[in-house]
């Protein structure tokens, strides 16, 4: 395995550098890659791939290390904040690196902003159902287990508030929130790949005006549920909110910490 570990060494100075002849020298020439939605078979493919990001160029590279029967390299950005990490796991026989498998590092968590939700993410959560994308919910029931629905009826108050109408007046969620408040959230679009989490207190709505505006913010086919308005308005304060509006090719896009205080 010493003898991997020298190889994976010459092939991370090589990338760092940039170097194509010292790099092809050290591939074989049935070389594989793999990343997120991307697969190359050949040294020329792979060759072409690993010089024209210069992403590998601008990372630290640590010393390999063995990991079972493979080698990892892990590149450290220089600025954490602003581009991913990468670790390569490298195959390695006959002194030539014959597969690798590329994959970015758990990202640095973006500075704190104050909760207030900017018109596009409010836009999300409003347009959830109709998206075919409702809401997953989570609390805690009296067990102290916690229990995940979906709830179409979800809509932004505010900035930092949210709603939703609870047909089921005798269901365990009120009986839940009236005991442990305490709720879970999260927004996901599979298409975009778009990720939020919501964090918060619920609570139930006596005054009649709010209560009304729950119903009417939400969605028609929920009303169609309970024409007799036997549900209960509930409203969310938020205390955190985080995701990011998609991935693309550097990683996740417009990444937020919001934080209610």
């Amino acid at each position: 395995m010493s003898d991997a570990l020298h190889v994976a060494d010459r092939f991370a100075a090589a990338l760092a550098a940039g170097h194509a002849q010292a790099l092809g020298s050290v591939l074989a020439p049935d070389a594989g890659f793999a990343r997120l939605g991307r697969a190359l078979e050949g040294r020329d493919a792979v060759l072409a791939e690993l010089l024209g990001a210069e992403l590998y160029r601008r990372l630290r590279w640590r010393a390999a290390a063995r990991v079972d029967a493979a080698v990892r390299l892990v590149g450290d950005p220089q600025d954490p904040t602003r581009e991913p990490g990468l670790v390569l796991t490298l195959a390695v026989a006959d002194g030539t690196v014959r597969r690798i498998e590329q994959q970015r590092t758990p990202p640095v968590p973006p500075p704190a902003t104050p909760l207030a939700l900017t018109p596009a993410l409010r836009a999300r959560i409003d347009g959830a159902l109709a998206a075919r994308r409702p809401m997953l919910v989570a609390h805690v029931d009296a067990d102290g287990q916690p229990v995940l629905s979906f709830r179409g009826s979800v809509r932004t108050l505010d900035d930092s508030r949210l709603s939703m109408w609870i047909r089921n007046a005798d269901g365990g969620f009120l009986a839940a929130i009236a005991h442990n408040p305490r709720v879970a959230l999260m927004y996901r679009d599979e298409d975009s790949k778009a990720t939020y989490q919501f964090r918060g207190r619920a609570r139930t709505v006596d005054d009649p005006a709010l209560r009304e505006a729950v119903w009417r913010a939400a969605p028609e086919v929920e009303r169609q549920h309970d024409f007799a308005r036997m549900g209960v308005a509930v409203v969310v304060e938020l205390d955190r909110v985080e995701g990011y509006a998609g991935l693309g090719p550097a990683g996740a896009i417009d990444r937020v910490l919001m934080l209610r205080g």
